[in-house]
């Protein structure tokens, strides 16, 4: 019976190191909505800030909330940390929520284009299922 124990043990500990690199059997990612950046022609320094940002660049999506005008406000992040826009308003409410209940959400940037003084940035929003 020792024996049978550990030969368990031995094969349990060898799927539990296995286990760490295999997908969550629910595991998906799914499409929210494509969206301009609201408050782009407002950031100081836009063209600095975005320089590294090109289509495919994953930003940072964090609640503001502190802004009492927008209480669902979301501010995206370059990879750097620095603010580049927020989410706009129409689609903040859901969002938002969905954020407060422990969802994971993530933009992709899509495109970017200078559209005279102001740079607009088109991103996918995503929320990852696990």
């Amino acid at each position: 019976m020792a024996n049978e124990l550990a030969i368990i043990e031995k094969n349990w500990l060898t799927l539990a190191d296995q286990v760490g690199n295999l997908p969550a059997p629910f595991e998906q990612t799914i499409f929210l909505t494509e969206c301009h950046l609201a408050g782009t022609a407002e950031i100081e320094d836009m063209l600095v800030k975005t320089q590294d940002v090109d289509a495919g660049t994953e930003l940072v999506l964090k609640r503001t909330g502190a802004d009492a005008e927008d209480w669902c406000a979301i501010a995206a992040r370059t990879p750097a940390g620095a603010i580049i826009g927020y989410v706009p308003r129409r689609h903040g409410a859901v969002m938002a929520r969905l954020m407060d209940s422990g969802k994971k959400l993530s933009a992709k940037v899509v495109g970017k284009e200078l559209e005279g003084h102001w740079l607009d940035v088109t991103v996918a929003i995503e929320m990852k299922e696990a």
